[in-house]
Protein backbone atom coordinates (compact mmCIF):
# COMPACT_ATOMS: atom_id res chain seq x y z
CA UNK A 1 0.00 0.00 0.00
CA UNK A 2 2.97 2.20 1.43
CA UNK A 3 4.58 1.35 -2.22
CA UNK A 4 1.56 1.98 -4.42
CA UNK A 5 1.38 5.68 -2.79
CA UNK A 6 4.56 6.63 -3.30
CA UNK A 7 4.56 5.85 -7.14
CA UNK A 8 1.69 8.12 -7.68
CA UNK A 9 3.85 11.16 -5.86
CA UNK A 10 6.35 10.26 -7.98
CA UNK A 11 4.55 10.26 -11.22
CA UNK A 12 2.48 13.76 -10.30
CA UNK A 13 6.22 14.78 -9.68
CA UNK A 14 7.44 14.21 -13.03
CA UNK A 15 4.64 15.16 -14.52
CA UNK A 16 4.67 18.93 -12.98
CA UNK A 17 7.83 19.56 -14.11
CA UNK A 18 6.84 18.46 -18.16
CA UNK A 19 4.00 20.89 -18.18
CA UNK A 20 6.48 23.54 -16.23
CA UNK A 21 9.29 22.91 -19.08
CA UNK A 22 7.24 22.91 -21.96
CA UNK A 23 5.32 26.07 -20.28
CA UNK A 24 9.18 27.54 -20.49
CA UNK A 25 9.85 26.75 -23.82
CA UNK A 26 6.24 28.21 -24.94
CA UNK A 27 6.80 31.07 -23.45
CA UNK A 28 10.35 31.80 -24.56
CA UNK A 29 9.68 30.86 -28.43
CA UNK A 30 6.70 33.23 -28.05
CA UNK A 31 9.07 36.01 -27.09
CA UNK A 32 11.97 35.55 -29.37
CA UNK A 33 9.83 36.79 -32.56
CA UNK A 34 8.69 39.75 -30.65
CA UNK A 35 12.55 40.29 -29.70
CA UNK A 36 13.77 39.71 -33.35
CA UNK A 37 10.70 42.10 -34.17
CA UNK A 38 11.79 45.02 -32.17
CA UNK A 39 15.65 44.83 -33.44
CA UNK A 40 14.86 44.75 -36.93
CA UNK A 41 12.52 48.11 -36.34
CA UNK A 42 15.51 49.97 -34.45
CA UNK A 43 17.91 48.98 -37.45
CA UNK A 44 15.33 50.27 -39.96
CA UNK A 45 14.42 53.50 -38.51
CA UNK A 46 18.64 53.54 -37.79
CA UNK A 47 19.01 53.54 -41.69
CA UNK A 48 16.37 55.89 -42.38
CA UNK A 49 17.60 58.43 -40.48
CA UNK A 50 20.88 57.99 -42.05
CA UNK A 51 19.50 58.21 -45.54
CA UNK A 52 17.38 61.33 -44.95
CA UNK A 53 20.58 63.28 -43.50
CA UNK A 54 21.36 65.66 -46.05
CA UNK A 55 25.00 65.43 -47.36
CA UNK A 56 27.52 67.65 -46.51
CA UNK A 57 29.79 69.48 -49.09
CA UNK A 58 33.48 68.23 -49.27
CA UNK A 59 36.08 69.95 -47.42
CA UNK A 60 37.80 70.86 -50.73
CA UNK A 61 34.87 72.38 -52.27
CA UNK A 62 34.24 74.60 -49.29
CA UNK A 63 37.99 75.64 -48.78
CA UNK A 64 38.12 76.44 -52.52
CA UNK A 65 35.09 78.90 -52.41
CA UNK A 66 36.73 80.29 -49.42
CA UNK A 67 39.46 81.38 -51.29
CA UNK A 68 37.56 83.14 -54.19
CA UNK A 69 36.40 86.83 -54.05
CA UNK A 70 34.21 87.90 -57.04
CA UNK A 71 34.09 91.39 -58.61
CA UNK A 72 30.41 92.00 -60.05
CA UNK A 73 29.96 95.47 -61.87
CA UNK A 74 26.49 95.10 -62.99
CA UNK A 75 26.74 98.34 -65.06
CA UNK A 76 29.20 96.85 -67.28
CA UNK A 77 27.68 93.70 -67.82
CA UNK A 78 31.09 91.58 -66.37
CA UNK A 79 32.19 89.45 -63.87
CA UNK A 80 35.23 87.44 -62.95
CA UNK A 81 36.46 85.62 -59.47
CA UNK A 82 40.01 86.28 -58.05
CA UNK A 83 42.17 84.89 -55.05
CA UNK A 84 40.75 86.60 -52.04
CA UNK A 85 44.56 87.50 -50.59
CA UNK A 86 45.08 89.89 -53.71
CA UNK A 87 43.85 93.18 -53.82
CA UNK A 88 41.40 94.91 -55.97
CA UNK A 89 41.13 98.55 -56.83
CA UNK A 90 37.66 99.86 -58.83
CA UNK A 91 38.33 102.62 -61.23
CA UNK A 92 41.93 104.45 -61.58
CA UNK A 93 44.42 102.42 -59.94
CA UNK A 94 46.02 104.69 -56.94
CA UNK A 95 49.16 103.47 -56.81
CA UNK A 96 51.85 104.90 -59.52
CA UNK A 97 53.52 102.03 -60.38
CA UNK A 98 55.74 101.96 -63.83
CA UNK A 99 54.20 98.23 -64.76
CA UNK A 100 50.31 99.45 -64.18
CA UNK A 101 47.88 101.52 -66.51
CA UNK A 102 46.36 104.24 -65.56
CA UNK A 103 43.38 106.42 -66.89
CA UNK A 104 45.24 108.82 -68.32
CA UNK A 105 47.16 106.31 -70.29
CA UNK A 106 44.49 105.08 -71.93
CA UNK A 107 43.41 108.41 -73.05
CA UNK A 108 46.30 108.65 -75.07
CA UNK A 109 46.21 105.07 -76.44
CA UNK A 110 42.87 104.05 -76.55
CA UNK A 111 40.02 106.75 -76.22
CA UNK A 112 37.24 106.08 -75.38
CA UNK A 113 38.51 103.30 -73.07
CA UNK A 114 37.78 103.10 -69.27
CA UNK A 115 39.23 101.54 -66.80
CA UNK A 116 37.28 99.39 -64.68
CA UNK A 117 38.96 97.71 -62.25
CA UNK A 118 42.80 96.26 -61.39
CA UNK A 119 43.76 93.36 -59.73
CA UNK A 120 47.25 92.98 -57.69
CA UNK A 121 49.31 89.45 -56.44
CA UNK A 122 50.58 90.89 -52.91
CA UNK A 123 54.72 91.77 -53.02
CA UNK A 124 55.18 88.88 -50.56
CA UNK A 125 52.89 86.52 -53.04
CA UNK A 126 56.04 84.26 -53.95
CA UNK A 127 58.31 84.93 -51.08
CA UNK A 128 62.27 84.26 -51.22
CA UNK A 129 61.85 84.41 -55.33
CA UNK A 130 63.00 87.19 -57.61
CA UNK A 131 58.56 87.80 -58.48
CA UNK A 132 58.91 91.55 -58.37
CA UNK A 133 55.07 92.21 -59.81
CA UNK A 134 52.16 90.54 -60.90
CA UNK A 135 48.89 92.53 -61.98
CA UNK A 136 45.59 92.23 -63.74
CA UNK A 137 43.51 95.10 -65.09
CA UNK A 138 40.14 94.91 -66.75
CA UNK A 139 39.46 97.54 -69.52
CA UNK A 140 36.44 98.55 -71.57
CA UNK A 141 35.61 100.42 -74.74
CA UNK A 142 32.09 100.93 -75.70
CA UNK A 143 33.41 103.47 -78.62
CA UNK A 144 35.43 100.93 -81.12
CA UNK A 145 34.19 98.59 -83.62
CA UNK A 146 34.66 94.28 -83.11
CA UNK A 147 37.52 94.92 -85.68
CA UNK A 148 39.38 97.48 -83.39
CA UNK A 149 38.38 95.54 -80.44
CA UNK A 150 40.44 92.58 -81.87
CA UNK A 151 43.21 94.71 -83.04
CA UNK A 152 43.41 96.17 -79.59
CA UNK A 153 44.82 92.77 -78.38
CA UNK A 154 48.07 92.99 -80.36
CA UNK A 155 51.14 93.18 -78.91
CA UNK A 156 52.91 94.07 -81.79
CA UNK A 157 57.42 93.87 -80.72
CA UNK A 158 56.49 90.32 -79.86
CA UNK A 159 56.64 88.89 -83.85
CA UNK A 160 54.28 86.02 -82.90
CA UNK A 161 50.68 85.21 -84.48
CA UNK A 162 47.90 86.36 -81.87
CA UNK A 163 45.79 83.44 -80.37
CA UNK A 164 42.28 83.17 -79.66
CA UNK A 165 40.87 81.32 -76.80
CA UNK A 166 36.92 80.93 -75.55
CA UNK A 167 35.01 81.98 -72.37
CA UNK A 168 31.79 81.01 -71.52
CA UNK A 169 31.01 81.47 -75.96
CA UNK A 170 33.02 84.79 -76.06
CA UNK A 171 35.91 84.60 -78.20
CA UNK A 172 38.94 86.61 -77.04
CA UNK A 173 42.24 87.20 -78.50
CA UNK A 174 45.25 87.35 -77.01
CA UNK A 175 49.05 88.03 -77.24
CA UNK A 176 52.11 88.43 -75.30
CA UNK A 177 55.58 90.29 -75.43
CA UNK A 178 58.62 89.96 -73.58
CA UNK A 179 60.76 92.84 -72.49
CA UNK A 180 63.80 94.41 -70.06
CA UNK A 181 63.66 97.20 -68.67
CA UNK A 182 66.69 98.50 -65.75
CA UNK A 183 67.16 94.74 -64.64
CA UNK A 184 63.59 93.51 -64.84
CA UNK A 185 62.34 91.13 -66.92
CA UNK A 186 58.46 91.95 -67.99
CA UNK A 187 56.13 89.26 -69.37
CA UNK A 188 53.03 91.38 -70.66
CA UNK A 189 50.14 89.83 -72.24
CA UNK A 190 46.43 91.46 -73.61
CA UNK A 191 43.09 89.91 -74.37
CA UNK A 192 40.41 91.48 -75.79
CA UNK A 193 36.77 90.11 -76.78
CA UNK A 194 33.72 91.85 -77.93
CA UNK A 195 30.04 91.64 -76.56
CA UNK A 196 26.99 93.69 -76.66
CA UNK A 197 28.90 96.53 -78.37
CA UNK A 198 31.71 96.75 -75.78
CA UNK A 199 35.50 95.63 -75.97
CA UNK A 200 36.56 93.98 -73.10
CA UNK A 201 40.26 93.48 -72.20
CA UNK A 202 42.16 92.23 -69.93
CA UNK A 203 46.06 93.43 -69.47
CA UNK A 204 48.30 90.78 -67.84
CA UNK A 205 51.81 92.25 -66.53
CA UNK A 206 54.59 89.58 -64.85
CA UNK A 207 57.77 91.53 -63.55
CA UNK A 208 60.65 89.27 -61.76
CA UNK A 209 64.15 90.88 -61.39
CA UNK A 210 65.99 89.21 -64.05
CA UNK A 211 69.57 88.83 -62.36
CA UNK A 212 70.22 85.78 -60.09
CA UNK A 213 70.76 86.62 -56.33
CA UNK A 214 74.64 86.38 -55.60
CA UNK A 215 73.99 85.20 -52.04
CA UNK A 216 71.77 82.28 -53.26
CA UNK A 217 68.33 83.26 -50.93
CA UNK A 218 66.07 84.31 -54.11
CA UNK A 219 65.14 81.32 -56.09
CA UNK A 220 64.39 82.69 -59.62
CA UNK A 221 60.01 83.14 -60.19
CA UNK A 222 58.38 81.01 -62.59
CA UNK A 223 56.92 83.59 -64.76
CA UNK A 224 55.11 81.28 -66.90
CA UNK A 225 53.16 79.97 -63.24
CA UNK A 226 52.31 83.00 -62.30
CA UNK A 227 51.15 84.24 -65.69
CA UNK A 228 48.22 80.73 -65.48
CA UNK A 229 47.54 81.93 -62.15
CA UNK A 230 46.02 84.93 -63.72
CA UNK A 231 44.94 83.26 -66.55
CA UNK A 232 42.16 81.68 -64.20
CA UNK A 233 40.83 85.20 -63.80
CA UNK A 234 39.91 85.51 -67.14
CA UNK A 235 38.70 82.08 -67.50
CA UNK A 236 35.77 82.56 -64.93
CA UNK A 237 34.52 85.85 -66.42
CA UNK A 238 31.29 86.32 -67.41
CA UNK A 239 29.45 88.80 -69.17
CA UNK A 240 26.03 89.49 -68.91
CA UNK A 241 23.12 91.58 -69.94
CA UNK A 242 24.13 95.36 -68.56
CA UNK A 243 21.39 97.10 -66.36
CA UNK A 244 20.68 100.15 -66.35
CA UNK A 245 21.97 102.77 -64.09
CA UNK A 246 19.61 104.55 -62.05
CA UNK A 247 18.98 108.32 -62.96
CA UNK A 248 20.74 110.92 -60.80
CA UNK A 249 17.28 112.24 -59.14
CA UNK A 250 16.59 108.68 -58.19
CA UNK A 251 19.84 108.05 -56.29
CA UNK A 252 20.14 111.45 -54.66
CA UNK A 253 16.65 110.30 -53.52
CA UNK A 254 17.68 106.99 -52.36
CA UNK A 255 20.30 108.63 -50.34
CA UNK A 256 18.56 111.19 -48.42
CA UNK A 257 16.00 108.31 -47.81
CA UNK A 258 18.41 106.55 -45.99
Amino acid sequence: MLGRRLFIVMAVAVGSMELASCGGEAARSAQTPRALSSSAVARTSKNASLAARPARPSHQDATHEGFLATYHNPEEGISFRYPRNYSLEDGDVQERSFFLKKQEDLYSEQPGATLLATVLIPEDGYPNTTFEHGSLQLVINETGTEKSCRQASVLTSSGDVAKTVTVREIAFRWSEQESETAGTKVLERAYAGYAQGTCYEFLLTVAVEEAPDPDGFKKPADTAKIMKHLEKIISSAQVFTKSATPPAESAEESTDRL
